[in-house]
């Protein structure tokens, strides 16, 4: 019975690592985007979320947004924010410079992080604002890439490291 009790309990756990999602950045399968300054890969199970310019009837030309939502055919995705994990990809010159306010964030809920994700180096912090988790990333040392991941949802949280998280990063290409 002993045998017979640790068999299953292998089994279930072998079962549990296996379904806790991709294990490498090439595991990661989706659809790629493009905005005119960049494409990035959007994970399954991930939406695309069309950002438009401000004041404009007209795409952004340097901001894509994927939300970890799957909307269903027909089904309008931008309230799917409110409630789900997304990132926002933004694109500038390399010499922009950095400003992000840490002051905005619920104080004791900042904690400076780093990311290397392909050979690069991702610095940045997360923080606390309105009941959900965010994560702010840059480049070390560039302007170019600003990243706002919504790490909170109601399926529960993301890590600002996740898998699917670092495949959209990698997969981030200048045209």
């Amino acid at each position: 019975m002993k045998k017979i009790l640790a068999g299953v309990l292998t089994l279930v756990l072998l079962l549990g690592l296996t379904a806790c999602g991709p294990k490498a950045i090439e595991d990661v399968e989706g659809t790629v985007y493009e905005c005119k300054q960049f494409s990035a890969l959007c994970p399954e199970e991930w939406s695309n979320i069309p950002v438009m310019e401000l004041n404009e009837d007209t795409l952004s030309q340097n901001h894509l947004r994927f939300c970890k939502y799957e909307t269903k055919e027909g089904e309008e995705v931008g309230t799917a924010i409110i409630s789900n994990a997304y990132i926002n990809l933004d694109h500038y010159t390399k010499v922009t410079e950095i400003y992000e306010s840490k002051d905005i964030y619920k104080e004791g809920t900042i904690e400076d992080i780093e990311l290397e994700v392909n050979g690069t180096k991702w610095i940045g912090f997360t923080g606390e604002l309105a009941y959900s988790k965010f994560a702010i990333l840059w480049v070390n040392g560039s302007g170019e890439w600003q990243v706002k991941i919504c790490l909170s949802d109601d399926d529960g949280d993301i890590d600002y490291d996740d898998m699917e998280i670092q495949a959209i990063l990698a997969s981030l290409k200048t045209k």
